[in-house]
Protein backbone atom coordinates (compact mmCIF):
# COMPACT_ATOMS: atom_id res chain seq x y z
CA UNK A 1 0.00 0.00 0.00
CA UNK A 2 1.15 3.51 -0.77
CA UNK A 3 -0.31 4.97 2.42
CA UNK A 4 2.33 3.57 4.76
CA UNK A 5 1.28 5.54 7.83
CA UNK A 6 -2.37 4.50 7.61
CA UNK A 7 -1.33 0.92 6.97
CA UNK A 8 0.84 0.82 10.11
CA UNK A 9 -1.91 2.51 12.15
CA UNK A 10 -4.34 -0.11 10.90
CA UNK A 11 -2.03 -2.91 12.09
CA UNK A 12 -1.65 -1.27 15.50
CA UNK A 13 -5.42 -1.06 15.95
CA UNK A 14 -5.88 -4.70 14.96
CA UNK A 15 -3.19 -5.73 17.47
CA UNK A 16 -4.57 -3.55 20.29
CA UNK A 17 -8.15 -4.78 19.86
CA UNK A 18 -6.90 -8.37 19.78
CA UNK A 19 -5.19 -7.73 23.10
CA UNK A 20 -8.38 -6.14 24.48
CA UNK A 21 -10.22 -9.31 23.53
CA UNK A 22 -7.57 -11.32 25.38
CA UNK A 23 -7.77 -9.17 28.53
CA UNK A 24 -11.56 -8.80 28.49
CA UNK A 25 -11.99 -12.28 29.93
CA UNK A 26 -10.86 -12.89 33.52
CA UNK A 27 -9.55 -16.37 32.89
CA UNK A 28 -9.31 -16.98 29.15
CA UNK A 29 -9.53 -20.54 27.88
CA UNK A 30 -6.74 -22.19 26.00
CA UNK A 31 -8.74 -21.94 22.77
CA UNK A 32 -9.25 -18.21 23.27
CA UNK A 33 -5.55 -17.64 23.95
CA UNK A 34 -4.54 -19.67 20.92
CA UNK A 35 -7.00 -17.82 18.68
CA UNK A 36 -5.91 -14.36 19.86
CA UNK A 37 -2.27 -15.27 19.14
CA UNK A 38 -3.17 -16.80 15.79
CA UNK A 39 -5.32 -13.80 14.82
CA UNK A 40 -2.55 -11.38 15.81
CA UNK A 41 -0.01 -13.30 13.69
CA UNK A 42 -2.55 -13.43 10.84
CA UNK A 43 -3.09 -9.67 10.96
CA UNK A 44 0.68 -9.07 10.90
CA UNK A 45 1.22 -11.43 7.96
CA UNK A 46 -1.67 -9.83 6.11
CA UNK A 47 -0.13 -6.42 6.68
CA UNK A 48 3.12 -7.42 4.97
CA UNK A 49 1.20 -9.30 2.26
CA UNK A 50 -0.77 -6.19 1.40
CA UNK A 51 2.38 -4.03 1.48
CA UNK A 52 4.30 -6.34 -0.87
CA UNK A 53 1.51 -7.00 -3.36
CA UNK A 54 2.16 -5.09 -6.59
CA UNK A 55 -1.14 -5.83 -8.28
CA UNK A 56 -4.30 -4.76 -6.52
CA UNK A 57 -5.72 -7.81 -4.73
CA UNK A 58 -8.41 -8.17 -2.09
CA UNK A 59 -7.43 -11.58 -0.68
CA UNK A 60 -5.79 -10.05 2.47
CA UNK A 61 -9.00 -8.13 3.19
CA UNK A 62 -11.04 -11.33 2.81
CA UNK A 63 -8.70 -13.09 5.25
CA UNK A 64 -9.15 -10.20 7.70
CA UNK A 65 -12.91 -10.67 7.38
CA UNK A 66 -12.54 -14.33 8.36
CA UNK A 67 -10.20 -13.56 11.28
CA UNK A 68 -12.52 -10.85 12.60
CA UNK A 69 -15.51 -13.20 12.36
CA UNK A 70 -13.58 -15.71 14.48
CA UNK A 71 -13.69 -13.34 17.44
CA UNK A 72 -17.49 -13.64 17.43
CA UNK A 73 -17.24 -17.40 17.92
CA UNK A 74 -14.58 -17.29 20.68
CA UNK A 75 -15.82 -14.08 22.39
CA UNK A 76 -19.59 -13.96 21.80
CA UNK A 77 -20.24 -11.48 24.61
CA UNK A 78 -18.29 -8.58 22.98
CA UNK A 79 -19.11 -6.36 20.00
CA UNK A 80 -15.53 -5.12 19.49
CA UNK A 81 -15.40 -7.08 16.25
CA UNK A 82 -17.49 -4.30 14.65
CA UNK A 83 -14.64 -1.85 15.34
CA UNK A 84 -12.30 -4.22 13.48
CA UNK A 85 -14.80 -4.33 10.61
CA UNK A 86 -14.76 -0.51 10.64
CA UNK A 87 -10.95 -0.42 10.30
CA UNK A 88 -11.20 -2.98 7.51
CA UNK A 89 -13.89 -0.84 5.84
CA UNK A 90 -11.52 2.16 5.73
CA UNK A 91 -8.90 0.01 3.98
CA UNK A 92 -11.44 -1.43 1.55
CA UNK A 93 -13.11 1.85 0.53
CA UNK A 94 -9.73 3.58 0.34
CA UNK A 95 -8.11 1.09 -2.02
CA UNK A 96 -10.96 -0.44 -4.06
CA UNK A 97 -11.51 0.94 -7.56
CA UNK A 98 -14.15 -1.52 -8.74
CA UNK A 99 -17.62 -0.82 -7.33
CA UNK A 100 -18.52 -4.49 -7.71
CA UNK A 101 -15.85 -5.35 -5.13
CA UNK A 102 -17.36 -2.81 -2.70
CA UNK A 103 -20.82 -4.24 -3.17
CA UNK A 104 -19.52 -7.79 -2.72
CA UNK A 105 -17.74 -7.02 0.56
CA UNK A 106 -20.70 -4.95 1.79
CA UNK A 107 -23.15 -7.81 1.21
CA UNK A 108 -20.73 -10.23 2.87
CA UNK A 109 -20.46 -7.93 5.91
CA UNK A 110 -24.23 -7.70 6.41
CA UNK A 111 -24.56 -11.47 6.18
CA UNK A 112 -21.74 -11.94 8.73
CA UNK A 113 -23.16 -9.21 10.99
CA UNK A 114 -26.67 -10.64 11.15
CA UNK A 115 -25.33 -14.16 11.65
CA UNK A 116 -23.05 -12.86 14.43
CA UNK A 117 -25.91 -11.11 16.22
CA UNK A 118 -28.04 -14.27 16.00
CA UNK A 119 -25.15 -16.42 17.28
CA UNK A 120 -24.49 -14.01 20.18
CA UNK A 121 -28.12 -14.04 21.21
CA UNK A 122 -28.24 -17.83 21.07
CA UNK A 123 -25.11 -18.18 23.23
CA UNK A 124 -25.54 -15.34 25.73
CA UNK A 125 -29.27 -14.79 25.64
CA UNK A 126 -28.77 -11.00 25.46
CA UNK A 127 -28.80 -8.51 22.58
CA UNK A 128 -27.82 -4.80 22.74
CA UNK A 129 -29.49 -3.01 19.84
CA UNK A 130 -28.01 0.41 20.77
CA UNK A 131 -24.44 -0.90 20.97
CA UNK A 132 -24.70 -2.59 17.58
CA UNK A 133 -26.27 0.55 16.07
CA UNK A 134 -23.50 2.79 17.39
CA UNK A 135 -20.79 0.45 16.12
CA UNK A 136 -22.54 0.14 12.74
CA UNK A 137 -22.70 3.96 12.47
CA UNK A 138 -18.96 4.03 13.13
CA UNK A 139 -18.40 1.53 10.31
CA UNK A 140 -20.46 3.68 7.91
CA UNK A 141 -18.52 6.79 8.94
CA UNK A 142 -15.16 5.07 8.41
CA UNK A 143 -16.29 3.72 5.03
CA UNK A 144 -17.32 7.22 3.91
CA UNK A 145 -14.03 8.70 5.11
CA UNK A 146 -12.09 5.98 3.30
CA UNK A 147 -13.99 6.66 0.08
CA UNK A 148 -13.46 10.39 0.33
CA UNK A 149 -9.72 9.87 0.82
CA UNK A 150 -9.76 7.51 -2.18
CA UNK A 151 -11.41 10.18 -4.36
CA UNK A 152 -9.01 12.80 -3.06
CA UNK A 153 -5.96 10.75 -4.02
CA UNK A 154 -7.56 9.82 -7.35
CA UNK A 155 -8.25 13.49 -8.12
CA UNK A 156 -4.72 14.39 -7.06
CA UNK A 157 -3.23 11.75 -9.35
CA UNK A 158 -5.47 12.91 -12.19
CA UNK A 159 -4.44 16.52 -11.66
CA UNK A 160 -0.76 15.53 -11.67
CA UNK A 161 -1.29 13.60 -14.90
CA UNK A 162 -3.16 16.47 -16.52
CA UNK A 163 -0.54 18.92 -15.32
CA UNK A 164 2.15 16.77 -16.91
CA UNK A 165 0.18 16.63 -20.14
CA UNK A 166 -0.36 20.38 -19.96
CA UNK A 167 3.38 20.92 -19.52
CA UNK A 168 4.08 18.70 -22.52
CA UNK A 169 1.46 20.56 -24.55
CA UNK A 170 2.90 23.90 -23.45
CA UNK A 171 6.38 22.77 -24.46
CA UNK A 172 5.07 21.56 -27.83
CA UNK A 173 3.16 24.82 -28.38
CA UNK A 174 6.23 26.85 -27.47
CA UNK A 175 8.32 24.88 -29.95
CA UNK A 176 5.59 25.24 -32.59
CA UNK A 177 5.36 28.98 -31.91
CA UNK A 178 9.11 29.38 -32.29
CA UNK A 179 9.05 27.34 -35.48
CA UNK A 180 6.10 29.35 -36.79
CA UNK A 181 7.92 32.57 -35.95
CA UNK A 182 10.96 31.24 -37.80
CA UNK A 183 8.81 30.32 -40.82
CA UNK A 184 7.15 33.74 -40.68
CA UNK A 185 10.56 35.38 -40.82
CA UNK A 186 11.52 33.20 -43.75
CA UNK A 187 8.30 34.03 -45.59
CA UNK A 188 8.84 37.72 -44.93
CA UNK A 189 12.40 37.53 -46.23
CA UNK A 190 11.29 35.58 -49.30
CA UNK A 191 8.52 38.12 -49.91
CA UNK A 192 11.02 40.96 -49.72
CA UNK A 193 13.38 39.14 -52.05
CA UNK A 194 10.55 38.53 -54.53
CA UNK A 195 9.52 42.18 -54.31
CA UNK A 196 13.12 43.27 -54.80
CA UNK A 197 13.36 41.08 -57.88
CA UNK A 198 10.05 42.47 -59.12
CA UNK A 199 11.29 46.04 -58.70
CA UNK A 200 14.52 45.15 -60.47
CA UNK A 201 12.46 43.78 -63.34
CA UNK A 202 10.38 46.96 -63.44
CA UNK A 203 13.52 49.08 -63.52
CA UNK A 204 14.78 46.97 -66.38
CA UNK A 205 11.48 47.23 -68.28
CA UNK A 206 10.37 50.82 -67.67
CA UNK A 207 13.70 52.59 -67.26
CA UNK A 208 15.30 50.51 -69.98
CA UNK A 209 12.44 51.31 -72.35
CA UNK A 210 12.67 55.04 -71.62
CA UNK A 211 16.45 55.06 -71.97
CA UNK A 212 16.09 53.37 -75.35
CA UNK A 213 13.51 55.97 -76.41
CA UNK A 214 15.82 58.71 -75.10
CA UNK A 215 18.72 57.46 -77.22
CA UNK A 216 16.51 57.25 -80.32
CA UNK A 217 15.24 60.81 -79.82
CA UNK A 218 18.77 62.07 -79.25
CA UNK A 219 19.87 60.49 -82.52
CA UNK A 220 16.94 62.08 -84.37
CA UNK A 221 17.66 65.45 -82.78
CA UNK A 222 21.30 65.16 -83.81
CA UNK A 223 20.37 64.44 -87.43
CA UNK A 224 17.87 67.33 -87.53
CA UNK A 225 20.18 69.82 -85.82
CA UNK A 226 21.48 71.35 -89.12
CA UNK A 227 18.54 70.85 -91.47
CA UNK A 228 15.61 71.50 -89.11
CA UNK A 229 16.74 73.28 -85.92
CA UNK A 230 13.17 73.84 -84.65
CA UNK A 231 12.30 70.17 -84.87
CA UNK A 232 15.64 69.30 -83.27
CA UNK A 233 14.84 71.63 -80.37
CA UNK A 234 11.48 69.87 -79.83
CA UNK A 235 13.22 66.53 -79.79
CA UNK A 236 15.71 67.80 -77.23
CA UNK A 237 12.85 69.01 -74.99
CA UNK A 238 11.26 65.58 -75.31
CA UNK A 239 14.57 63.99 -74.35
CA UNK A 240 14.72 66.26 -71.31
CA UNK A 241 11.25 65.11 -70.21
CA UNK A 242 12.19 61.46 -70.74
CA UNK A 243 15.40 61.91 -68.75
CA UNK A 244 13.50 63.59 -65.88
CA UNK A 245 10.86 60.84 -65.78
CA UNK A 246 13.55 58.18 -65.89
CA UNK A 247 15.40 59.84 -63.02
CA UNK A 248 12.20 59.89 -60.96
CA UNK A 249 11.62 56.20 -61.67
CA UNK A 250 15.17 55.33 -60.62
CA UNK A 251 14.97 57.37 -57.42
CA UNK A 252 11.64 55.86 -56.39
CA UNK A 253 12.78 52.33 -57.17
CA UNK A 254 16.03 52.81 -55.28
CA UNK A 255 14.08 54.29 -52.36
CA UNK A 256 11.78 51.23 -52.34
CA UNK A 257 14.74 48.84 -52.41
CA UNK A 258 16.38 50.74 -49.56
CA UNK A 259 13.19 50.63 -47.48
CA UNK A 260 13.01 46.87 -48.03
CA UNK A 261 16.52 46.45 -46.68
CA UNK A 262 15.55 48.53 -43.62
CA UNK A 263 11.99 47.41 -42.77
CA UNK A 264 9.66 50.00 -41.24
CA UNK A 265 5.96 50.38 -40.63
CA UNK A 266 3.60 50.51 -43.58
CA UNK A 267 2.29 53.97 -42.65
CA UNK A 268 5.84 55.32 -42.42
CA UNK A 269 6.70 53.82 -45.80
CA UNK A 270 3.68 55.40 -47.52
CA UNK A 271 4.29 58.78 -45.87
CA UNK A 272 7.92 58.70 -46.98
CA UNK A 273 6.84 57.82 -50.51
CA UNK A 274 4.39 60.73 -50.67
CA UNK A 275 6.94 63.13 -49.17
CA UNK A 276 9.58 62.10 -51.72
CA UNK A 277 7.10 62.57 -54.56
CA UNK A 278 6.18 66.00 -53.24
CA UNK A 279 9.83 67.01 -53.23
CA UNK A 280 10.44 65.67 -56.74
CA UNK A 281 7.22 66.74 -58.49
CA UNK A 282 5.48 69.24 -56.19
CA UNK A 283 2.44 66.97 -55.82
CA UNK A 284 0.47 67.83 -52.68
CA UNK A 285 -1.06 64.78 -50.98
CA UNK A 286 -3.26 63.78 -48.05
CA UNK A 287 -2.98 60.38 -46.41
CA UNK A 288 -5.85 59.06 -44.24
CA UNK A 289 -5.77 55.79 -42.31
CA UNK A 290 -8.74 53.96 -40.75
CA UNK A 291 -8.41 50.73 -38.74
CA UNK A 292 -5.46 48.68 -37.53
CA UNK A 293 -2.71 48.74 -40.14
CA UNK A 294 -0.63 46.14 -38.25
CA UNK A 295 -3.06 43.39 -39.37
CA UNK A 296 -2.03 43.83 -43.02
CA UNK A 297 0.35 41.03 -44.11
CA UNK A 298 3.76 42.12 -45.34
CA UNK A 299 3.13 40.78 -48.87
CA UNK A 300 -0.05 42.88 -49.20
CA UNK A 301 1.75 45.92 -47.77
CA UNK A 302 4.29 45.71 -50.58
CA UNK A 303 1.58 45.41 -53.23
CA UNK A 304 -0.38 48.37 -51.83
CA UNK A 305 2.80 50.46 -51.73
CA UNK A 306 3.42 49.79 -55.42
CA UNK A 307 -0.24 50.56 -56.24
CA UNK A 308 0.09 53.95 -54.51
CA UNK A 309 3.39 54.61 -56.24
CA UNK A 310 2.02 53.74 -59.68
CA UNK A 311 -1.16 55.76 -59.12
CA UNK A 312 0.58 59.00 -58.13
CA UNK A 313 3.13 58.52 -60.91
CA UNK A 314 0.30 58.30 -63.46
CA UNK A 315 -1.44 61.26 -61.81
CA UNK A 316 1.59 63.50 -62.39
CA UNK A 317 2.78 62.03 -65.68
CA UNK A 318 -0.52 61.73 -67.55
CA UNK A 319 -2.97 63.91 -65.62
CA UNK A 320 -0.64 66.78 -64.60
CA UNK A 321 -2.26 66.53 -61.15
CA UNK A 322 -1.40 68.99 -58.41
CA UNK A 323 -3.16 67.31 -55.51
CA UNK A 324 -4.16 63.78 -54.55
CA UNK A 325 -5.65 61.96 -51.57
CA UNK A 326 -4.88 58.46 -50.34
CA UNK A 327 -7.42 56.78 -48.03
CA UNK A 328 -6.59 53.43 -46.42
CA UNK A 329 -9.47 51.61 -44.66
CA UNK A 330 -8.66 48.39 -42.78
CA UNK A 331 -11.45 46.23 -41.32
CA UNK A 332 -11.58 42.66 -39.99
CA UNK A 333 -12.57 41.24 -43.37
CA UNK A 334 -10.92 43.45 -45.99
CA UNK A 335 -8.48 46.22 -46.89
CA UNK A 336 -9.56 49.06 -49.14
CA UNK A 337 -7.41 51.80 -50.58
CA UNK A 338 -8.64 54.75 -52.66
CA UNK A 339 -6.32 57.12 -54.55
CA UNK A 340 -8.02 60.22 -56.02
CA UNK A 341 -6.21 63.01 -57.93
CA UNK A 342 -7.33 66.36 -59.42
CA UNK A 343 -5.63 65.92 -62.77
CA UNK A 344 -7.05 65.76 -66.30
CA UNK A 345 -9.58 62.99 -66.62
CA UNK A 346 -10.32 60.77 -69.57
CA UNK A 347 -13.64 59.55 -70.90
CA UNK A 348 -12.12 56.30 -72.15
CA UNK A 349 -9.84 54.27 -69.90
CA UNK A 350 -7.46 52.02 -71.80
CA UNK A 351 -5.36 50.20 -69.19
CA UNK A 352 -1.72 50.35 -70.09
CA UNK A 353 1.27 48.64 -68.51
CA UNK A 354 0.92 50.52 -65.21
CA UNK A 355 -2.81 49.89 -64.64
CA UNK A 356 -2.53 46.26 -65.72
CA UNK A 357 0.39 45.81 -63.37
CA UNK A 358 -1.67 47.25 -60.47
CA UNK A 359 -4.59 44.96 -61.32
CA UNK A 360 -2.32 41.90 -61.44
CA UNK A 361 -0.79 42.72 -58.07
CA UNK A 362 -4.17 43.03 -56.35
CA UNK A 363 -5.51 39.96 -58.16
CA UNK A 364 -2.66 37.88 -56.71
CA UNK A 365 -4.22 38.42 -53.26
CA UNK A 366 -7.76 37.63 -54.43
CA UNK A 367 -8.68 41.32 -54.61
CA UNK A 368 -10.35 43.64 -57.12
CA UNK A 369 -9.42 46.97 -58.68
CA UNK A 370 -11.60 49.76 -60.04
CA UNK A 371 -10.53 52.64 -62.28
CA UNK A 372 -12.81 55.67 -62.71
CA UNK A 373 -12.27 58.91 -64.56
CA UNK A 374 -14.38 61.87 -65.67
CA UNK A 375 -13.64 65.33 -66.95
CA UNK A 376 -11.55 65.97 -63.86
CA UNK A 377 -9.39 63.61 -61.88
CA UNK A 378 -8.72 59.91 -61.84
CA UNK A 379 -9.70 57.40 -59.15
CA UNK A 380 -8.05 54.10 -58.30
CA UNK A 381 -9.86 51.82 -55.86
CA UNK A 382 -8.36 48.51 -54.73
CA UNK A 383 -9.96 46.02 -52.32
CA UNK A 384 -8.17 43.01 -50.81
CA UNK A 385 -10.01 40.45 -48.62
CA UNK A 386 -8.40 39.32 -45.36
CA UNK A 387 -10.66 36.35 -44.53
CA UNK A 388 -12.12 35.07 -47.77
CA UNK A 389 -10.35 35.22 -51.12
CA UNK A 390 -12.19 34.85 -54.42
CA UNK A 391 -10.99 34.65 -58.02
CA UNK A 392 -13.07 34.73 -61.17
CA UNK A 393 -11.85 33.42 -64.50
CA UNK A 394 -13.79 34.53 -67.55
CA UNK A 395 -16.88 36.71 -67.81
CA UNK A 396 -17.01 40.41 -67.04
Amino acid sequence: MKLTFLSILRLIMFTMISYIYYSSVGTPSTAQIIYVIAAGIGFILNHFLMASTRNQTYYPLAIDFILITGFVYFYPGSSLYLILFGVNAVTLFLSAKDKRVLWGFSVAFFIIWFCSMYYTYQVTGTFSFLENLINFSLIVFEAVVGRLIHKLFHARAKIETQYGELQETHTALTAAHEQLHHYSKQVEELTLIRERNRISGEIHDTVGHKMTALLVQLQVAKELMDSRPDMSKQKMELCEDLARETLQEIRLSVRTLKDHDQPQSFVTTVRKLLEDYQKMTGLTSRFTVKGDVSTIPISIQLSLTRVIQESITNAVRHGQAKECSVVLDVSESKIQIIIQDDGKGSADINPGFGLKHMRDRIHEHGGMTLFESGKEGFLVKATVPLIEMKWQMGGT
